[in-house]
Protein backbone atom coordinates (compact mmCIF):
# COMPACT_ATOMS: atom_id res chain seq x y z
CA UNK A 1 0.00 0.00 0.00
CA UNK A 2 1.38 3.41 -0.96
CA UNK A 3 2.17 6.11 1.56
CA UNK A 4 -0.61 8.23 0.07
CA UNK A 5 -3.20 5.49 0.63
CA UNK A 6 -2.03 4.85 4.19
CA UNK A 7 -2.28 8.55 4.93
CA UNK A 8 -5.79 8.71 3.45
CA UNK A 9 -6.93 5.78 5.64
CA UNK A 10 -5.51 7.43 8.77
CA UNK A 11 -7.16 10.74 7.96
CA UNK A 12 -10.49 9.01 7.33
CA UNK A 13 -10.23 7.20 10.67
CA UNK A 14 -9.45 10.47 12.46
CA UNK A 15 -12.41 12.15 10.75
CA UNK A 16 -14.83 9.36 11.68
CA UNK A 17 -13.59 9.22 15.29
CA UNK A 18 -14.12 12.96 15.56
CA UNK A 19 -17.71 12.61 14.35
CA UNK A 20 -18.35 9.78 16.82
CA UNK A 21 -16.93 11.86 19.65
CA UNK A 22 -19.15 14.78 18.66
CA UNK A 23 -22.02 12.31 18.57
CA UNK A 24 -21.90 12.23 22.39
CA UNK A 25 -22.73 15.94 22.69
CA UNK A 26 -26.21 17.03 23.79
CA UNK A 27 -28.76 18.18 21.22
CA UNK A 28 -26.55 18.04 18.12
CA UNK A 29 -25.00 14.61 18.78
CA UNK A 30 -27.72 12.82 16.82
CA UNK A 31 -26.81 14.75 13.67
CA UNK A 32 -23.10 13.98 13.98
CA UNK A 33 -23.93 10.25 14.24
CA UNK A 34 -26.06 10.53 11.11
CA UNK A 35 -23.16 12.25 9.35
CA UNK A 36 -20.77 9.46 10.39
CA UNK A 37 -23.21 6.81 9.15
CA UNK A 38 -23.57 8.49 5.77
CA UNK A 39 -19.79 8.86 5.51
CA UNK A 40 -19.06 5.12 5.68
CA UNK A 41 -21.87 3.97 3.39
CA UNK A 42 -24.93 1.72 3.74
CA UNK A 43 -25.85 -1.28 5.85
CA UNK A 44 -22.99 -3.40 7.25
CA UNK A 45 -20.36 -0.87 6.14
CA UNK A 46 -21.42 0.92 9.32
CA UNK A 47 -20.00 -1.81 11.54
CA UNK A 48 -16.72 0.04 11.05
CA UNK A 49 -18.11 2.76 13.32
CA UNK A 50 -18.51 0.26 16.16
CA UNK A 51 -14.84 -0.68 15.78
CA UNK A 52 -13.77 2.97 15.93
CA UNK A 53 -15.62 3.92 19.10
CA UNK A 54 -14.60 3.15 22.68
CA UNK A 55 -18.18 2.16 23.45
CA UNK A 56 -20.97 0.87 21.20
CA UNK A 57 -22.35 2.33 18.01
CA UNK A 58 -26.13 2.71 18.07
CA UNK A 59 -27.59 3.89 14.79
CA UNK A 60 -29.44 7.21 15.05
CA UNK A 61 -32.25 5.44 13.19
CA UNK A 62 -32.64 2.70 15.83
CA UNK A 63 -35.67 2.79 18.15
CA UNK A 64 -34.49 2.30 21.73
CA UNK A 65 -36.66 2.43 24.84
CA UNK A 66 -34.96 0.32 27.50
CA UNK A 67 -33.75 1.91 30.75
CA UNK A 68 -31.77 -1.22 31.73
CA UNK A 69 -29.76 -1.61 28.54
CA UNK A 70 -26.06 -2.54 28.69
CA UNK A 71 -23.96 -2.57 25.53
CA UNK A 72 -20.43 -3.96 25.37
CA UNK A 73 -17.45 -2.35 23.69
CA UNK A 74 -17.67 -2.24 19.87
CA UNK A 75 -21.27 -3.49 19.82
CA UNK A 76 -23.19 -2.53 16.67
CA UNK A 77 -26.91 -1.69 16.66
CA UNK A 78 -28.12 -1.21 13.09
CA UNK A 79 -30.78 1.05 11.56
CA UNK A 80 -34.39 0.21 12.38
CA UNK A 81 -33.54 -2.12 15.27
CA UNK A 82 -36.10 -1.90 18.08
CA UNK A 83 -35.19 -2.55 21.71
CA UNK A 84 -38.26 -2.04 23.90
CA UNK A 85 -38.81 -2.65 27.60
CA UNK A 86 -42.23 -2.71 29.22
CA UNK A 87 -42.41 -1.19 32.73
CA UNK A 88 -42.29 -4.58 34.45
CA UNK A 89 -39.30 -5.91 32.51
CA UNK A 90 -35.83 -7.12 33.42
CA UNK A 91 -32.84 -6.01 31.35
CA UNK A 92 -31.15 -6.27 27.98
CA UNK A 93 -27.41 -6.98 27.81
CA UNK A 94 -25.46 -7.23 24.56
CA UNK A 95 -21.80 -8.20 24.83
CA UNK A 96 -18.68 -6.79 23.21
CA UNK A 97 -18.21 -7.04 19.43
CA UNK A 98 -21.76 -8.31 18.88
CA UNK A 99 -24.13 -6.96 16.24
CA UNK A 100 -27.90 -6.63 15.95
CA UNK A 101 -28.97 -6.04 12.37
CA UNK A 102 -31.87 -4.11 10.95
CA UNK A 103 -35.54 -4.75 11.60
CA UNK A 104 -34.74 -7.06 14.51
CA UNK A 105 -37.00 -6.51 17.54
CA UNK A 106 -35.88 -7.18 21.11
CA UNK A 107 -38.80 -6.84 23.52
CA UNK A 108 -38.90 -7.58 27.25
CA UNK A 109 -41.59 -7.57 29.92
CA UNK A 110 -43.15 -9.59 32.76
CA UNK A 111 -39.76 -9.67 34.56
CA UNK A 112 -38.04 -11.28 31.55
CA UNK A 113 -34.63 -10.35 30.17
CA UNK A 114 -32.60 -10.81 26.98
CA UNK A 115 -28.90 -11.50 27.57
CA UNK A 116 -26.56 -11.80 24.57
CA UNK A 117 -22.87 -12.66 24.81
CA UNK A 118 -19.76 -11.50 22.96
CA UNK A 119 -18.98 -11.82 19.24
CA UNK A 120 -22.55 -12.91 18.55
CA UNK A 121 -24.31 -11.77 15.39
CA UNK A 122 -28.07 -11.48 15.01
CA UNK A 123 -29.12 -10.97 11.40
CA UNK A 124 -32.12 -8.98 10.20
CA UNK A 125 -35.80 -9.40 11.02
CA UNK A 126 -35.35 -11.60 14.07
CA UNK A 127 -37.88 -11.41 16.92
CA UNK A 128 -36.37 -11.87 20.37
CA UNK A 129 -38.62 -11.86 23.42
CA UNK A 130 -37.90 -11.93 27.14
CA UNK A 131 -41.26 -12.40 28.88
CA UNK A 132 -41.72 -14.47 32.07
CA UNK A 133 -38.67 -16.54 31.04
CA UNK A 134 -35.33 -15.14 29.89
CA UNK A 135 -33.64 -15.45 26.50
CA UNK A 136 -29.94 -16.19 27.08
CA UNK A 137 -27.58 -16.34 24.10
CA UNK A 138 -23.90 -17.17 24.53
CA UNK A 139 -20.68 -16.08 22.81
CA UNK A 140 -19.84 -16.56 19.12
CA UNK A 141 -23.42 -17.48 18.20
CA UNK A 142 -24.61 -16.96 14.61
CA UNK A 143 -28.33 -16.36 14.08
CA UNK A 144 -29.64 -16.07 10.52
CA UNK A 145 -32.45 -13.73 9.39
CA UNK A 146 -36.03 -14.22 10.50
CA UNK A 147 -35.45 -16.32 13.63
CA UNK A 148 -37.92 -16.13 16.53
CA UNK A 149 -37.43 -16.82 20.24
CA UNK A 150 -40.40 -17.07 22.62
CA UNK A 151 -39.63 -18.06 26.24
CA UNK A 152 -43.32 -17.84 27.13
CA UNK A 153 -46.76 -18.95 25.95
CA UNK A 154 -50.21 -17.40 26.25
CA UNK A 155 -52.55 -19.37 28.48
CA UNK A 156 -55.67 -20.63 26.71
CA UNK A 157 -57.23 -23.06 29.20
CA UNK A 158 -60.31 -20.97 30.00
CA UNK A 159 -62.66 -20.91 26.97
CA UNK A 160 -64.73 -18.16 28.65
CA UNK A 161 -61.82 -15.71 28.67
CA UNK A 162 -60.13 -14.13 25.63
CA UNK A 163 -56.67 -15.59 25.07
CA UNK A 164 -55.13 -12.13 25.29
CA UNK A 165 -56.39 -11.80 28.88
CA UNK A 166 -55.16 -15.17 30.09
CA UNK A 167 -51.92 -15.38 32.07
CA UNK A 168 -48.58 -15.96 30.42
CA UNK A 169 -46.80 -19.21 31.19
CA UNK A 170 -43.28 -20.49 30.66
CA UNK A 171 -41.49 -23.84 30.83
CA UNK A 172 -38.27 -21.95 31.53
CA UNK A 173 -35.69 -19.80 29.77
CA UNK A 174 -34.39 -20.29 26.26
CA UNK A 175 -30.63 -20.88 26.34
CA UNK A 176 -28.47 -20.81 23.22
CA UNK A 177 -24.98 -21.92 24.20
CA UNK A 178 -21.67 -20.71 22.73
CA UNK A 179 -20.82 -21.27 19.06
CA UNK A 180 -24.30 -22.43 18.02
CA UNK A 181 -25.56 -21.61 14.54
CA UNK A 182 -29.26 -21.19 13.72
CA UNK A 183 -30.38 -21.13 10.08
CA UNK A 184 -32.92 -18.83 8.51
CA UNK A 185 -36.38 -18.75 10.07
CA UNK A 186 -35.71 -21.03 13.07
CA UNK A 187 -38.29 -20.79 15.86
CA UNK A 188 -37.30 -21.67 19.44
CA UNK A 189 -39.91 -22.19 22.17
CA UNK A 190 -39.79 -21.85 25.94
CA UNK A 191 -37.71 -24.16 28.09
CA UNK A 192 -35.33 -25.14 25.26
CA UNK A 193 -31.54 -25.30 25.48
CA UNK A 194 -29.55 -25.47 22.25
CA UNK A 195 -26.16 -26.87 23.17
CA UNK A 196 -22.70 -25.58 22.47
CA UNK A 197 -21.68 -25.84 18.82
CA UNK A 198 -25.07 -27.15 17.68
CA UNK A 199 -26.46 -26.36 14.22
CA UNK A 200 -30.21 -25.94 13.60
CA UNK A 201 -31.41 -26.06 9.98
CA UNK A 202 -33.48 -23.38 8.31
CA UNK A 203 -37.18 -23.33 9.15
CA UNK A 204 -36.91 -25.69 12.13
CA UNK A 205 -39.24 -25.37 15.13
CA UNK A 206 -37.29 -26.29 18.25
CA UNK A 207 -39.53 -27.64 21.01
CA UNK A 208 -36.99 -29.71 22.96
CA UNK A 209 -33.31 -29.52 23.87
CA UNK A 210 -30.68 -29.91 21.17
CA UNK A 211 -27.47 -31.56 22.48
CA UNK A 212 -24.04 -29.98 22.03
CA UNK A 213 -22.61 -30.30 18.49
CA UNK A 214 -25.84 -31.84 17.18
CA UNK A 215 -27.36 -31.02 13.79
CA UNK A 216 -31.14 -30.69 14.08
CA UNK A 217 -33.74 -30.04 11.36
CA UNK A 218 -37.48 -30.19 10.83
CA UNK A 219 -40.82 -29.44 12.48
CA UNK A 220 -40.50 -30.29 15.27
CA UNK A 221 -36.71 -30.27 15.14
CA UNK A 222 -34.99 -33.65 15.42
CA UNK A 223 -31.31 -34.53 15.62
CA UNK A 224 -30.08 -36.13 12.37
CA UNK A 225 -26.33 -36.19 13.03
CA UNK A 226 -23.47 -34.70 15.01
CA UNK A 227 -20.53 -32.51 14.11
CA UNK A 228 -18.10 -34.72 16.05
CA UNK A 229 -17.11 -38.20 14.88
CA UNK A 230 -17.22 -39.76 18.35
CA UNK A 231 -20.84 -38.75 19.04
CA UNK A 232 -24.00 -40.28 17.53
CA UNK A 233 -27.71 -39.53 18.00
CA UNK A 234 -28.09 -42.82 19.87
CA UNK A 235 -25.70 -41.75 22.63
CA UNK A 236 -28.11 -39.09 23.94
Amino acid sequence: MSLRNRLAIRLRGFYLRALLHLGKTPLLGHFFLMWAAWAVGPYKNRRLLAALTDGAFVSPWADIHCPRLTLGKHTFIDDDVTIYAHPDSGEVQIGANSSINRYTVIEIGAAGSVLIGQNTHIQGRCNMKGFVGDLIIGDNVQIAPGCMFSPYQHGFGDPNMPVKDQPLTSKGPIIIEDDAWLGMGVKVLDGVTIGRGAVVGAGAVVTRDVPPYAIAVGVPAKVISYRTKNTTPHSH
